[in-house]
């Protein structure tokens, strides 16, 4: 059964403190504050086997932002291979028992993920900003 990030979501010490973060366990590391790095990770894996870089935006600024791959049926991300449906269902029950009104939209980031991290918004960390090299440990955990 698919686990929601909710359940992995990083501690005030781990959030401010990058060394802290980075002793987390894998699966912890990939489901809370470095999703984009692992799914950045798996699409250059799988390049033209038709996989999209999937971000799921919560609205009204809640908290729930995730990044994964999916080729519209089957998506990657901290918890493996998981039926998008599924990772969509489970993550809108966690996120709604938790903040009331929660929903999100799902779109496709075409530009790439270096290009969305420079757009600044999404207070997604560049691979050079963690304290170790993360591409290195997403394909290591892939």
């Amino acid at each position: 059964m698919y686990e929601p990030g909710l359940l992995y979501a990083r501690s005030p010490e781990e959030r401010r403190d990058p060394f802290v973060a980075w002793r987390r366990e894998d699966k912890a590391f990939f489901a809370s504050g470095a999703c984009h790095i692992l799914a950045h990770m798996f699409l250059s894996l799988h390049l033209d086997e038709g996989f999209e870089l999937i971000y799921i935006r919560p609205k009204h600024n809640l908290p729930g932002n995730h990044l994964y791959a999916s080729n519209g049926i089957w998506a990657f991300d901290f918890n493996g291979w998981t039926h998008e449906e599924e990772l969509l269902s489970m993550t809108r029950q966690a996120y709604g028992e938790e903040y009331d009104g929660w929903d999100f939209e799902r779109l496709v980031i075409k530009e790439g993920l270096p290009r969305f991290i420079a757009k600044g918004a999404h207070n997604l960390r560049p691979p050079e900003s963690f304290p170790h090299p993360p591409l290195e440990r997403a394909y290591k955990y892939i």
